[in-house]
């Protein structure tokens, strides 16, 4: 971003005659620097580079201040000038001058000049050094105007790399100081924001920056960023699909460019015919496109040509001329790889790829797919927030989808399960195979460091922001029970569960999210942060080797998008992946309306799921699969995709029995977490690390009447007296296990009602086995408000342990949740798993037993115990996994007539 305005004139800023009227002999360096700045002012690029080059003759060579500011605008003249190299090597040698002088201000100029110059030139790596160093001078000197340039010029050139993260976060700084100073700019880093906030796939909030900044903008009557407001929400409602309400704003967004930048204009027109195409009106697309390719041209923009004719193929293709589409998509290819435009690459060679895969040329379809997979995998391996990162894997799933069936087509069975394996959003993956930050530490540095250096840009408010949002949040979730107002006397009919408001939620915990993103930016462990590489196939079959997986196990990976269902399994005798598929329309939409019947009818109490549906699941899921393993095959560890991780697989019917009956079953959120899982429960299997052998921590809450008492009221808009109900088998089951618990060589504590909200957290990490039974409470709207229901109706919620490390172990074995829905959580497009789950297996814990629906009190705390009875054992015998355990506790129910409501809703989330 550069603005004349801003250029310090060298010396003294006073009206001079022209030096070049007056001779060398009576010139000074002062009128001939002041000269060259208002040269520079006026456009005068040559007659500023002749003065600064006499003047710089002129001063002799120790004054090295003199010289640095001189060579500094000499620079930016030789730039102006499109002398590229040479303006290099003058600013170059301004910095080290203004080095050796102490002058920082003139190093801060300097290099400001020459990111530009490197900025305007490609070299986006140097160019971000360049305004990184700026940055900090400026913050030294308290410039807010060279810093808000810097932060401003550093989001641009991320965003153009696909550092979509790292952009937002500097487009956020240049606001912020904008904002605090009243610049000028503040709505083209609103806008900027909304652009970086769409790519990486968070669209409501980027229409929301594109509209604060069109009214900042309407303001100041600024049609340029007006225009690009519009036309950029135009851009993410073409992304959903509406290609309608594009069409309109892409006119009115080439209405208000007209006037002022005939680029832009001629962007906004080729987006209208790629709308227009979309609903079916080519020709008349295809005219403003070619009129779009047209101006580019003349223009000479070939960022903005590579798209038109990228959209000109879409259209030739509706039309059914796929020789004349691949040319013009593989002359955008070949410019955008020219300008290194690694996302419109990406684009196009997804757009070739499906060329490709339609005209049935398989193998050249792969290969371009293949290819815009590394590409989208190494801009995704730039985001670091857990949240971002989840939206980024979302927009990548045509791409997967398309390279996935691409080889399905080929029978390369390998190569499509590792695509599956990598098109699965990895946030998760990547949370567990970091060290946590803790953004507090900032909070405690700022503290210690009161009084000597200024602190960091914007972080004491940071700071406070999020604590003020932490304290709403707390109200928040202070919870509003609805209902028709249960007994106080708790019965057989009792259940486990609770209903919490949405009201606000979803907006308070977004703002909290962002904040904490942006500490988190601030921490100084969060450049080490990694992100995590999927496994491949050969490292797949490493896990048996050695010895990760037992040999009796079958890993089994679901893929559910739209168009298909692909199943793989993977056993210790596996050449390559095993796999069903149903590709038939008719087939799919049966299988998703048995998932949708079986999940209502099991969650819902007095139902009975018929053996028929079972059957129906277990053939279209698995059969096809099962019969064609191994007999030595008694575990599967399954990884659902979409709907499927609201499953209970252990519930499916082959004809002769229920899966349980011949499997035990876990899941996890991918294959490539097992090794991590893995490597937790070794070290936590290590002596020193336990308190005693099969230690147990058992919390129970039978006593909810806090939360009746007085009427209490949580919403401003919904009152009720109704509360939460007792649970009285609670305190039974968890009596039973602490009993259990200190069996042999074992150790067991007991906490109950009140004591659960102080000791649990303190407790938490003391202890090899944790158990709780009490109310929970699931939140489809703000799955981080999901979380354990406490005695006087607070939440341990999934953010307070995401978070804010409410509860963290490093002994942790096993946690147990004996209550409604613990294992439900919101599944993303890219199969990333938000919820209470999440949160657990970010605590530390490698192994969960939780629920998939509100389940009965006294049915729960029997399977519970007998649960707990068998596991038991079973580690003293040395002979018994966790999924096993519940196994057999299943089993005991299926023999006791228990119907699929009581015993199926519990799941092990784990690999022991």
């Amino acid at each position: 971003m550069t603005d004349p305005d801003r250029k310090r004139p060298p010396r003294g800023h006073k009206k001079k005659n022209d030096p070049a009227q007056t001779g060398v002999g009576s010139a000074d360096v002062d009128d001939l620097a002041t000269f060259a700045y208002e040269s520079l002012l006026a456009g005068r690029f040559e007659d500023a580079k002749e003065s600064l080059e006499r003047a710089l003759g002129l001063v002799d060579a120790n004054n090295l201040a003199s010289r640095a500011v001189l060579l500094t605008y000499f620079g930016q003249a030789q730039r102006l000038l499109q002398q590229f190299e040479q303006g290099e090597a003058s600013l170059g040698k301004a910095i080290e001058l203004a080095r050796k002088a102490s002058l920082l201000a003139c190093e801060l100029q300097a290099r400001m000049f020459l990111g530009e110059m490197l900025k305007d030139s490609g070299q986006m790596n140097e160019a971000a050094r360049q305004f990184d160093a700026a940055f900090q001078a400026a913050s030294f000197l308290k410039d807010d105007a060279s810093i808000e340039v810097a932060a401003g010029n550093l989001g641009s050139i991320y965003l153009s790399t696909c550092q979509f993260e790292l952009a937002s976060d500097w487009f956020t700084t240049a606001l912020t100081i904008a904002q605090a100073t009243s610049s000028k700019n503040i709505s083209f880093w609103l806008g900027s924001l909304g652009l970086a906030m769409s790519e990486l796939g968070q669209y409501d909030k980027s229409v929301d920056w594109y509209r604060r900044a069109f009214l900042e903008a309407e303001l100041s009557n600024d049609a340029l960023t007006m225009s690009i407001c519009k036309g950029s929400e135009g851009n993410v409602r073409f992304e959903q699909k509406q290609y309608d309400v594009a069409v309109q704003l892409y006119k009115e967004a080439k209405e208000l460019a007209g006037p002022v930048d005939r680029r832009r204009e001629g962007i906004w027109l080729g987006n209208m015919g790629v709308a227009l195409s979309r609903l079916g009106k080519v020709d008349q697309a295809m005219e403003y496109i070619q009129e779009a390719i047209e101006l580019a041209k003349t223009l000479k923009d070939e960022h903005s040509l590579a798209a038109h004719l990228d959209s000109m193929g879409d259209c030739l293709k509706a039309q059914g001329e796929p020789a004349r589409a691949a040319t013009v998509y593989e002359e955008a290819l070949e410019i955008a790889r020219r300008i290194s435009d690694h996302l419109g690459e990406r684009i196009y060679l997804s757009n070739l790829g499906k060329l490709k895969a339609e005209a049935g040329e398989l193998t050249p379809a792969y290969e371009y797919f293949a290819s815009a997979c590394n590409l989208f995998d190494e801009q995704r391996s730039w985001i670091k927030s857990d949240d971002l990162k989840t939206s980024f894997a979302n927009k990548g799933q045509e791409l997967y989808q398309d390279v996935i069936a691409t080889c399905l087509k080929m029978g390369k069975r390998v190569e499509a399960l590792e695509y599956v394996g990598r098109a699965k959003s990895r946030a998760l993956l990547d949370l567990l195979s970091n060290s946590p930050i803790d953004v507090t530490d900032l909070g405690k540095e700022m503290a210690e460091g009161a009084g000597g250096d200024a602190e960091p840009l914007g972080l004491k408010q940071l700071v406070n922001r999020e604590a003020t949002l932490r304290g709403q949040i707390a109200q928040l979730e202070r919870l509003y029970w609805q209902g028709d107002g249960p007994s106080s006397q708790p019965g057989p009919g009792s259940t486990r569960g609770a209903v919490v408001p949405t009201e606000d939620s979803a907006r308070l915990y977004g703002e909290w999210r962002d904040v904490l993103n942006q500490l988190r930016r601030r921490h100084p462990n969060y450049a080490s942060l990694i992100s995590a590489s999927t496994l491949t196939f050969g490292q797949m079959r490493d896990l048996w080797y050695e010895r990760v997986l037992s040999d009796d196990t079958c890993l089994v990976e679901f893929y559910f998008p739209k168009e298909y269902l692909l199943v793989s399994a993977v056993t210790s005798a596996s050449e390559a992946p095993l796999t069903h598929v149903i590709l038939e329309d008719e087939t799919l939409e049966s299988l998703r309306e048995d998932l949708a019947t079986f999940l209502e009818m099991s969650s819902t109490e007095g139902w009975e799921v018929p053996v028929s549906l079972c059957k129906r699941l277990y053939n279209k899921l698995l059969g096809p699969l099962v019969s064609q393993l191994p007999p030595f095959v008694k575990r599967l560890v399954l990884v659902p995709h979409g709907a499927l991780y609201h499953l209970p697989f252990s519930a499916l019917h082959d004809g002769s029995g229920y899966l349980c009956e011949k499997y035990s079953v876990s899941y996890v959120p991918t294959v490539s977490l097992i090794p991590i899982l893995s490597k937790q429960r070794s070290e936590k299997s290590q002596p020193e690390t336990l308190p005693g052998a099969g230690s147990y921590l058992v919390s129970a809450i039978s006593d909810y009447s806090a939360t009746r008492a007085n009427g209490l009221v949580f919403s401003s808009r919904l009152r009720s007296a109704a509360g939460l109900e007792d649970l009285g088998y609670t305190m039974e089951e968890a009596q039973s296990i602490a009993t259990l618990g200190k069996g042999t060589a074992g150790s067991a504590t007991l906490i109950t009602n009140e004591q659960v909200k102080e000791q649990l957290p303190k407790m938490f990490g003391d202890y090899e086995v944790v158990h709780f039974a009490g109310h929970a409470v699931f939140n489809a709207d703000e799955p981080l408000a999901s979380g354990l229901v406490l005695a006087d109706g607070s939440i341990l919620s999934a953010a307070s342990i995401l978070e804010g490390s409410a509860l963290r172990t490093r002994r942790g074995r096993l946690l147990v949740l004996s209550a409604c829905q613990t294992g439900v959580n919101v599944v993303t497009d890219g199969g990333e798993i938000l919820g209470l789950a999440r949160a657990l297996m970010y605590a530390g814990m490698p192994n969960l037993v939780l629920s998939l629906w509100e389940v009965a009190d006294r049915s729960t705390a029997d399977l519970m115990q007998d649960f707990h009875t068998f596991l038991k054992s079973g580690w003293e015998a040395g002979a018994m996994t966790i999924s096993e355990a519940l196994r057999q506790a299943q089993l005991k129910a299926i023999a006791a007539k228990q119907p699929i409501h009581a015993w199926a809703p519990f799941i092990h989330f784990g690999v022991e």
